[in-house]
């Protein structure tokens, strides 16, 4: 997230690769030698970017050696003002809140990498949609409604990927929450959100069926948005725009947050999200203002300490939005919020073995959206 209440053009400032495995055994009469099985298909993997200025959504082909290629028909259309897009976990249902008409709107992602609108997963909500969160078991979507103050309406994933109230009530978001952004605990047992334009982390307790229980408030510094956990749910990290830092914060049993040793740690831009390695030793964090990523080294107790070169400078002309993290574990893609070029780019780095980044000399790769503004990256598995 990096604006203003739908105002600000601009910052201040999706695991294992799903696989389907064919066997063919054929028997023939007589046949004494066992036949040879097919090989194994695996779906391909995308990065999908949305457009907050654009209505549009991009997907980018991601090749077994990181490479980026467009989609035939990409970017494919979606509503006004989209600062969030999240993807189930298999890897082919996408959800995106669009603030401009208070929908949310969910899509099939086919072999192909076109996005299919999913009968029954295009919904109003009470209120422009700030984000959407989904549940580590796809069942549960959460979606963030700004106001003064905001509020969180839950809603239930059928099988087809439709999306149907739970029935549950909304619960507020504390604080003033025009721009709130979400995540669930890697548990599932929790649903955390930060308020852009406060200096709170709102906590809730997820019942099974959907039903939120607050659990008071935590103090961030000004400007939080995009909480990043480590896999293991053990920390979260919340970027503070304002504070020019990450907060980080051990996740207790109850759901608990207690800062870690140190936090919050400088950054040396302006913050727009904490993204962990998948073994939880690093994570990386694009500055939008400061142009560069930082890397840090996630310690036992939480702890951050910054990688050799931290921060690394992010390419001419742009602003740094949002990174991912091929599974490769040697890729980092940097993608814009603005850039002097329009449309937004996506740039390589390969990663050292020592968690330093150095662009990998590939060209950048052109995703046909404008403004790439908030959590609205996602790597399919």
């Amino acid at each position: 997230m990096a604006s203003p209440p739908l105002s600000c053009p601009v910052s201040r400032a999706f695991r294992c690769a799903a696989s389907v495995f064919l066997t063919v055994l054929l028997t023939v009469v007589g046949w004494t030698a066992a036949p040879a099985p097919v090989a194994a298909a695996a779906h391909p993997r995308f990065l999908l970017t949305a457009g907050t200025a654009s209505m549009g959504i991009s997907v980018l082909r991601v090749d077994e050696d990181a490479t980026l290629s467009s989609v035939a028909g990409s970017p494919f259309p979606t509503g006004f003002g989209v600062l969030s897009l999240v993807v189930a976990p298999d890897g082919r249902t996408v959800y995106v809140p669009h603030a401009g008409d208070f929908g949310v709107s969910g899509y099939r992602l086919d072999d192909a990498g076109a996005l299919h609108p999913i009968p029954g997963a295009d919904i109003t909500v009470g209120g422009p949609p700030t984000a959407a969160t989904l549940s580590p078991d796809g069942t549960l979507l959460f979606v963030v409604v700004g106001g003064a103050p905001g509020h969180v309406e839950s809603y239930a994933v059928t099988g087809t990927g439709a999306l149907t109230p739970t029935g549950a009530p909304s619960v507020p978001v504390d604080g003033f929450s025009a721009v709130g952004m979400a995540r669930v605990d890697p548990s599932g047992r929790f649903l955390r959100v930060v308020t852009y334009l406060g200096n709170t982390l709102s906590n809730y307790a997820i019942q099974p069926n959907g039903t939120m229980i607050p659990l008071g408030a935590t103090a961030v510094e000004l400007g939080p948005v995009a909480p990043g956990f480590t896999p293991d749910g053990r920390y979260v990290y919340v970027s503070n725009e304002f504070g020019f830092d990450l907060s980080g914060f051990a996740v207790g049993d109850n759901g608990q947050l207690t800062p870690t040793p140190g936090s919050p740690y400088p950054t040396h831009g302006v913050p727009h999200g904490a993204v962990p390695t998948a073994d939880g030793e690093r994570l990386y964090v694009p500055n939008a203002m400061g142009q560069s990523i930082a890397g840090f080294t996630v310690h036992d107790d939480g702890r951050l300490t910054e990688l050799p070169g931290s921060p690394y400078a992010g390419p001419g002309g742009t602003l740094p939005g949002q990174v991912a993290l091929h599974p490769d574990g040697r890729t980092l893609y940097l993608i814009d919020v603005l850039t002097a070029q329009v449309t937004t780019r996506v740039h390589t780095y390969t990663i050292r073995p020592d968690g330093s980044l150095t662009p990998s000399g590939r060209p950048a790769v052109d995703t046909g959206v404008i403004m790439s503004d908030g959590p609205v990256v996602a790597l399919t598995p």
